[in-house]
C-alpha cells in the first residue's frame, strides 16, 4: 500500500505496535507519514546507489556474495516510533526532533549491503578493500556474541568491539554519499554465510513479534553457538588444507634429496669397485658412503617427526573443536 494511503489505525496494525507504545512515541501522525511519504518517492534512486555499492564490493575476490535492500517506507516509520520512546530500551535521542527534511541524516540504514564471505580471517581483507574504496562516517564495530573465545588476533585499531544483546556477529560500516543533493548513508554489514544463516532464521522467528518466548530464545541461543563453532571448524578446515600441502611439498622435496643421494651412492659403489684404488682413497669413499647413509636416515626422521607433529596438532585440535559443539547441547 502507498504511503499517501496509508491510515493512522493501519499503520498501528501492519508493525504491531500498540497504543501505549505510541502514545509513548514522541513521534505525531503527520510527521511520521511525512518522513514515509518522502522516503517512498526516493526508494528509486536509493535503489541505484544501493547496487552501485553492491558492484563494487562483489569486486573484492574474498566476497562470496552480496545482498541489499533499501529500507522499506513503513519499515522506517515503525523504526522511528521504537527509537522516540524515552524510556524503552530502544530509544535513541538522536531521534528526537526528526521530520522528512533531516531523517536521512539521522537513519543510518536506509540503504543497507551485506557481504558475505567463507572464513573468518577473510572478514580483515575485506575491511581494508572498504577503507580504499570509502572513507567512513562512523568507526566500523565489529559486533560479537557474549561468551565468545576470540575475536582475531590482532583488529585494526579504527574498529571497536561491542557485544550484540541478541548475539549477532558482523563487521558494521557507515559510508556517506551525496544522492539529490542530500547527503545519505549505507550501512555495510561483513559477516560469513553461516552467521547470515543464523541472522535470518532469527529475524524470522524472532524480530517481527520480538518473541520473549523462553523456549525459543534457548533454542536459538544454542544455534547461534553452533553457528560460531561451525565457523571455527571452517578456519580450521582451511588451515588443514594448507598445512596438508605444506606437507606435500616437504614430501616430493624429500624424494628429490634421496634420489640425489642414491646417485651418490651408486657413484661411491662404483668407485670401491675400480681397481686398483689406493687405501686412503678407498677410506675417503668409505667414509663418504657412511656419510650419505646417515643423511639419509636423518632425512628420513625429520620428514617422519614433523609429518606426525602436524597430525598430532591438527587432531588435538579437531577433538578441541567437537568437544567444545558437544558442551553446547548441556547449556
Amino acid at each position: 500500500m502507498s504511503i499517501a494511503l496509508l491510515t493512522e489505525d493501519e499503520f498501528l496494525h501492519n508493525n504491531r505496535i500498540s497504543q501505549q507504545q505510541w502514545q509513548a512515541s514522541q513521534m505525531t501522525w503527520p510527521t511520521l507519514k511525512a518522513i514515509g511519504l518522502c522516503h517512498e518517492q526516493r526508494t528509486e534512486a536509493l535503489n541505484l546507489t544501493a547496487e552501485s555499492y553492491a558492484r563494487i564490493i562483489q569486486q573484492c575476490s574474498h566476497v562470496h556474495s552480496v545482498r541489499w535492500r533499501v529500507k522499506n517506507p513503513q519499515h522506517l516509520m515503525e523504526k522511528i516510533v521504537r527509537k522516540t520512546q524515552p524510556h524503552s530500551s530502544t530509544f535513541k535521542a538522536k531521534y528526537l526532533g526528526i521530520n522528512q527534511y533531516n531523517y536521512d541524516e539521522i537513519v543510518t540504514d536506509l540503504i543497507g549491503v551485506r557481504a558475505l564471505h567463507l572464513f573468518k580471517d577473510d572478514g580483515l581483507v575485506i575491511h581494508d578493500y572498504l577503507m580504499n574504496k570509502w572513507q567512513y562516517e562512523e568507526p566500523p564495530v565489529y559486533y560479537v556474541r557474549s561468551g565468545d573465545d576470540e575475536v582475531f588476533a590482532v583488529l585494526p585499531k579504527d574498529i571497536k568491539v561491542k557485544i550484540h544483546p541478541a548475539g549477532y556477529r558482523s563487521l558494521h560500516y557507515v559510508f556517506g554519499s551525496e544522492l539529490q543533493q542530500r547527503r545519505i548513508f549505507t550501512e555495510v554489514q561483513v559477516r560469513t554465510i553461516f552467521e547470515e544463516a543464523w541472522t535470518e532464521i532469527d529475524h524470522k522467528i524472532r524480530y517481527p513479534n520480538f518473541s520473549t518466548d523462553a523456549e525459543i530464545c534457548s533454542f536459538l541461543l544454542i544455534f547461534n553457538r553452533l553457528v560460531g563453532s561451525a565457523d571455527e571448524m571452517g578456519s580450521f578446515v582451511k588451515q588443514l588444507a594448507v598445512e596438508a600441502e605444506q606437507r606435500q611439498q616437504a614430501l616430493i622435496a624429500s624424494k628429490k634429496i634421496t634420489e640425489t643421494n642414491v646417485v651418490e651412492v651408486e657413484g661411491l659403489f662404483d668407485k670401491l669397485e675400480e681397481k686398483p684404488i689406493k687405501q686412503d682413497d678407498y677410506q675417503l669413499v668409505i667414509a663418504k658412503l657412511r656419510q650419505q647413509v646417515m643423511q639419509l636416515q636423518s632425512d628420513k626422521e625429520v620428514l617422519q617427526k614433523s609429518i606426525c607433529s602436524n597430525m598430532l596438532a591438527s587432531t588435538t585440535v579437531v577433538s578441541q573443536r567437537c568437544y567444545k559443539a558437544s558442551e553446547l547441547l548441556d547449556k
